[in-house]
């Protein structure tokens, strides 16, 4: 009796928080597998919707931010998680998305964006025409030198990017609905951001994302085994840029002001490392890359703040550097990211109380 008992416990357990096995193409594709999924799943988006309700001021703006520094690393993790493709040029694809939505901004602020997005992804396939012919470092000073060309043409072509005295917004609206400040705009943030995730969560699962994950372990092998290189590498990019042009126009609104200085080579190397940390080629994983990268900063300043103004430049000199070796440390200890952390986190409790 008892042990009919704990093997039913044990299967309803099973069913309610393990894994199903996926025998179809659709069941790969399903968001959550699991009540237990679907449930966390819908409660993150009601969480979603509420937060402004929920936070003060700033760390609501503090939240904007990661949301959109999401939707741009998520581009990244496509490109180089997913294809395979490494690139130093993110920002400049912000960049374009950004400048595109300050000339359609106020009651247009959402077709800005979306244009912004759709001009960086038609750049993105420039872009991407080196690397049917180079990859690796090579790749990287390609996408490096598109960095340096679009820093220079946005502080020179003063008639489209202002210079280097840069472009404001008013604030953005949508269907005559103003949104002045952050908790207003986090809702336009969501109308971008819920189709992107749930989008590259489908495109990595479906025959694209697994022509890309072909070209990333081997890009010879794939195209023996029938993979068309040119069209799976060129969508790649135009995809990854798609998404960083989304995240620019969003930023863009959130500033209402930005400069040359706003999409420099140093905010290209946040997106990589965003994509390092999070775990490289997964949807998670730029979520919780942009939660590390926005959220370390602005903990190490309150710690900062916190003994004293005769005590701030002093520790904001270390501050960059305790940033610095907070994400070294976290690579050697954790090379697959925090999607890996929290998976071994997942798969303890999905096995709780059972050891294996």
């Amino acid at each position: 009796m008892l042990f009919r008992l704990s093997q039913t416990l044990t299967d309803r357990w099973s069913r309610t928080f393990a894994r199903t096995v996926r025998a179809t193409y659709r069941q790969d594709e399903a968001y959550a597998s699991t009540p237990m999924g679907r449930f966390w799943l819908w409660a993150a988006l009601a969480l979603l919707l509420l937060l402004p309700l929920l936070l003060p001021p700033y760390p609501m703006y503090v939240a904007v931010l990661i949301a959109i520094a999401a939707v741009g690393a998520l581009g990244l993790h496509l490109l180089v998680g997913g294809a395979g493709q490494i690139s130093l040029g993110h920002a400049a694809f912000l960049g374009i998305g950004a400048y595109t939505a300050s000339h359609v901004a106020g009651p247009l602020a959402a077709v800005g964006i979306l244009l912004g997005g759709v001009l960086a992804g038609l750049v993105g396939v420039v872009l991407g025409l080196p690397s049917l012919r180079i990859k690796g470092a090579y790749l990287a000073i390609a996408t490096l030198a598109l960095q340096f060309l679009a820093d220079y043409v946005f502080k020179r072509w003063e008639a489209v990017t202002g210079g280097i005295r840069g472009r404001t917004l008013p604030p953005a609206e949508f269907l005559g609905i103003p949104l002045p400040g952050a908790d207003a705009l986090w809702y336009l943030v969501l109308l971008f951001a819920i189709p992107l995730f749930f989008y590259a969560k489908r495109l990595l699962s479906s025959r694209a994302g697994r022509l890309w994950y072909a070209v990333r372990d081997n890009d010879l092998s794939a195209r023996l085994s029938g993979v068309d290189l040119t069209r799976a590498k060129l969508t790649a990019f135009a995809v990854s840029a798609f998404y960083a042009g989304i995240a620019g126009g969003l930023l863009a609104n959130l500033y209402k002001s930005i400069t040359p200085e706003n999409f420099v080579l140093t905010f290209s190397i946040q997106y990589l490392a965003m994509v390092i940390v999070g775990g490289a080629g997964t949807v998670l994983g730029a979520v919780l890359g942009a939660t590390f990268v926005v959220l370390i900063p602005e903990v190490l300043n309150a710690i900062v703040g916190a003994f004293g103004p005769q005590f701030a430049p002093s520790f904001a000199a270390w501050r960059n550097v305790v940033f610095g070796v907070l994400i070294l440390m976290f690579l050697i200890l954790e090379p697959l990211g925090l999607v890996g952390l929290w998976g071994r986190i997942r798969d303890y409790f999905r096995t709780w109380p059972l050891p294996y």
